[in-house]
C-alpha cells in the first residue's frame, strides 16, 4: 500500500493509461529449456501445461478463487493478460515456442544463462528453464530495472516450478505467475524484488510495513512464507497473503490496483513491454493465426532393453491433429505419444507423419533407437575401429538430433589407420553428439576401467566444449557420471586452430584410466562418450578399452609401441614389444578364449592356423600388466 522511492520518478514521465479497454493483452512467449539432461529437461507437455495455468491465473479462472478471504474478493481482479508460445522465431521461420539448449550453465541459473540464447526481447517474453535459478525458484527483472540492460530482461525458472504436472505439482505452479508480476512491473506486496546483482528487501521484517509495493488495495505487510491467512501484520489491517506476489505458497489472486500497474507497464516503452501485444508483433511472432504445419519430430530415449516398454514424445507443430509411427517392428501407431516394446535386439529407423485437414508431413530418423543384446559381451572390450567402414559397422553406436554423427576417418588415427571423427564444426553449441558401447558383460573383468584416446583443437578460447563419460547397467534409462573434461582442460594441443583441424601422431592424449563401480561390474553395462559442443573445431576419438585394471596400467608409450605384424594376418603374426612377452591371448568378440601361447620371443612367429576370417582380440601380458589389441585373420 505505502510507496518506495526507487522507480516511481520513472513512472511518472513514461506510464500511459491503458488504451485496450477489456480486450486481453496477448503476450508472445519463448521458453528456452537449459539442460544438461537433468530433472530441468521437463517435456514439451509440462511447457504448454506451465503456459496455460499462467494464463488461467493471469485470467482468474483458476478454481480455487472461490477459496479467497472474504475482504479481498471485491478487489480479486481479472489481470487481462493472456500468454501464447510463439509459433515464429525472430527470422521468421517455424517454431513452436520451445528451445532446448546443452549447458552445465543450468546448474547456476543466474543471468549468464540468458547469454546462451535470448530472443528479442521487444517482440517475446524470454522464459529460461534450468536446473538452480541462483538458489531461488525464479526471478524476474523488472521493466525499469532490465530497460537500459537487454539482455538481462526476461525469466529464469526452475523446472521444477513450472506447470503442475511432470517434475512439478499444484504448490509450485503459481511461481511462474509471480514471476511475470515482477516482468510487468508488481513487486512483492511487502515491497522490493528478489533477483541476482540486485538489492533484495527481505520477507517478513517489520520495517517492511513502512515500504510496501505502489499499489493501493494491497494492506501494508510484512510478507508471509507460510499461508497464515488471518495476519494482520501492519495496522491491523487482514493481509493480502493469498497474493500472487507474496511468497507463501498459497497465491490465487491479483488485486485491480496491480491490474492498473500492469497495464500501464505494458501502455510503456519502458523495457518496450508495449510493444509485445500489438497486432504487428503478435504477426511477426506467428501468434495471429492458428499455426501452419511444419514439423514432425520427436525425442526420447535412444537406448532400450529387449522387452522393455518403450515410449516417444512427440514434439511435432503446429496444430496437428493427426499421427502415424512407424518404429520398425509391428503395426504402425496412430497415438499422439506411443507406448510399445521390442523383442529382439537390433538399430531401427523410426518415422512419424503428423497431418491435419491441410495436409501431412513426415519425419524420418535412420538408427534412431537400439535394442541392446539379451546378454552381454564378455570383457575385455576394445574399439579401434581399425576393421570398420563405416560407423555402423563398428560395435559403437551414435547418438545425435538432427545434426551430423560421427564418422570413420582413415588415415587419421592415435597408432593404427582410423578412428572416429565427431564433426563438432558443423555442430550448432549445446548440441550432444555420444557414443554409446554394446551391452558388455563385465561379471570376470576384475577392477574393470575404460580408457581411450582423443584429439581436439579450440577454435578460439572462448570454446565452451566439454567431454562426459558415463555409465549404465539398466539399457540407458539412468546414467552414472564417471568423468567430466571441461572446456578448461579438453584441448590436446596448444593455442587454437581457425581451420579444419587434422591431428597429428603427437596430438592424441589418453583419458586417464576411468574405473567401473563395483555395483556396475555387471552382464549388462554399456558405457557413453558424450561431446557437449560448445564452438570448437572437430573431435577425434581412438582405442577404446575396457579391461582390468592392471591391463591398462602400462604408460602410455610403452603401451603404443606394443604392435602386431602383420595385422590383418593369413598365416602368423609376430608381436612388437619393449618386454619379453609372458602370455598371448587370443578371444573372439563373444569374449572367449580360444587360444594362449606362453613365453613369446620377439621374433616369435604366432600361427592363425584353422581360426576363420574374422577379427579376434589379443592379449599381450608380462607381469603385472597387459594390454589388448585387435587381429584381423585373412582367408
Amino acid at each position: 500500500m505505502r510507496s518506495i522511492s526507487f522507480g516511481i520518478l520513472l513512472w511518472q514521465l513514461l506510464s500511459i493509461q491503458p488504451t485496450r479497454g477489456q480486450a486481453p493483452y496477448l503476450i508472445p512467449v519463448v521458453v528456452h529449456v537449459i539442460h544438461d539432461d537433468g530433472v530441468e529437461h521437463i517435456s514439451d507437455a509440462q511447457i504448454r501445461n506451465g503456459i496455460d495455468i499462467l494464463t488461467r491465473n493471469w485470467r482468474k479462472q483458476n478454481p480455487d478463487t472461490v477459496d479467497i478471504v472474504a475482504q479481498f474478493q471485491p478487489v480479486a481482479a481479472d489481470m487481462e493478460v493472456e500468454f501464447e508460445l510463439a509459433r515464429l522465431d525472430p527470422e521468421g521461420n517455424c517454431t513452436n515456442g520451445i528451445v532446448r539448449l546443452r549447458s552445465e550453465l543450468t546448474t547456476s541459473g543466474t543471468h549468464n544463462v540468458k547469454e546462451l540464447v535470448h530472443w528479442p526481447r521487444d517482440r517475446y517474453l524470454n522464459i529460461h528453464i534450468v536446473r538452480n535459478a541462483a538458489g531461488l525458484a525464479g526471478h524476474a527483472l523488472m521493466p525499469f530495472q532490465a530497460d537500459s540492460i537487454p539482455q538481462k530482461d526476461g525469466i529464469v525458472i526452475q523446472g521444477n516450478y513450472f506447470g503442475n504436472i511432470g517434475t512439478s505439482n499444484d504448490l509450485r505452479s503459481v511461481v511462474l505467475s509471480h514471476e511475470v508480476g515482477h516482468y510487468l512491473d508488481l513487486y512483492h506486496v511487502w515491497g522490493g524484488n528478489n533477483v541476482p546483482e540486485f538489492y533484495y528487501l527481505p520477507v517478513g521484517q517489520q520495517d517492511n510495513c513502512d515500504i510496501g509495493d505502489e499499489v493501493d488495495d494491497t494492506p501494508g505487510t510484512i510478507g508471509w512464507s507460510t499461508c497464515n491467512l488471518a495476519a494482520t501484520s501492519c495496522d491491523g489491517q487482514v493481509d493480502n497473503v493469498q497474493n500472487f506476489m507474496d511468497y507463501a505458497y498459497c497465491a490465487r489472486m491479483f488485486t485491480e490496483g496491480q491490474k492498473t500497474r500492469v497495464h500501464a507497464a505494458l501502455n510503456s516503452p519502458v523495457a518496450q513491454r508495449n510493444n509485445l501485444w500489438t497486432d504487428p508483433n503478435h504477426a511477426l511472432t506467428g501468434i495471429d493465426a492458428p499455426g501452419t504445419l511444419c514439423r514432425a519430430d520427436f525425442r526420447g530415449r535412444r537406448n532400450w532393453c529387449v522387452d522393455e516398454e518403450v515410449t516417444i514424445e512427440d514434439a511435432s507443430y503446429n496444430n496437428v491433429t493427426s499421427w502415424s509411427w512407424d518404429v520398425g517392428d509391428g503395426p504402425i501407431i496412430t497415438d499422439q505419444s506411443p507406448v510399445f516394446s521390442y523383442t529382439t535386439s537390433g538399430v531401427r529407423d523410426v518415422s512419424l507423419t503428423v497431418g491435419n485437414a491441410s495436409g501431412s508431413i513426415n519425419g524420418t530418423k535412420v538408427r534412431y533407437l537400439r535394442v541392446l543384446e539379451t546378454a552381454g559381451q564378455g570383457g575385455p572390450y576394445l574399439e579401434g575401429f581399425e576393421v570398420s567402414a563405416s560407423i555402423a559397422e563398428s560395435s559403437v553406436f551414435p547418438e545425435c538430433e538432427g545434426e551430423p554423427c560421427a564418422e570413420i576417418v582413415q588415415g587419421i588415427a592415435s597408432g593404427g589407420d582410423r578412428s572416429v571423427r565427431i564433426p563438432n564444426s558443423e555442430l550448432s553449441a549445446g548440441s550432444t553428439i555420444a557414443l554409446t558401447s554394446p551391452r558388455l558383460d563385465l561379471t570376470s573383468v576384475p577392477s574393470p576401467v575404460l580408457r581411450f584416446k582423443y584429439a581436439f583443437a579450440k577454435k578460439d578460447s572462448a570454446n565452451t566444449d566439454r567431454l562426459l563419460v558415463k555409465l549404465s547397467r539398466d539399457c540407458g534409462k539412468t546414467w552414472l557420471l564417471r568423468r567430466t573434461i571441461t572446456a578448461a582442460e579438453i584441448a590436446t594441443v596448444t593455442g587454437t586452430v581457425a581451420g579444419s583441424f587434422v591431428p597429428g601422431p603427437g596430438d592424441w592424449v589418453h583419458v586417464p584410466s576411468i574405473s567401473v563401480p563395483g555395483s556396475y561390474a555387471t552382464d549388462n553395462v554399456i558405457w557413453r562418450i558424450e561431446l557437449v559442443t560448445g564452438g570448437g573445431n572437430d573431435l577425434y576419438i581412438d582405442d577404446i578399452n575396457l579391461d582390468n585394471a592392471a591391463a591398462i596400467g602400462i604408460g602410455e608409450l610403452q603401451q603404443d609401441t606394443w604392435q602386431l605384424a602383420p595385422n590383418p594376418a593369413s598365416t602368423y603374426f609376430q608381436v612388437a614389444s619393449p618386454f619379453a612377452i609372458q602370455t598371448v591371448e587370443l578371444f573372439n568378440l563373444a569374449g572367449q578364449r580360444i587360444r594362449t601361447h606362453n613365453a613369446i620371443s620377439p621374433s616369435e612367429q604366432i600361427p592363425v592356423g584353422g581360426l576363420a576370417a574374422g577379427t579376434y582380440l589379443v592379449r599381450l601380458s608380462i607381469p603385472g600388466a597387459s594390454v589388448m589389441r585387435r587381429l584381423v585373420v585373412m582367408r
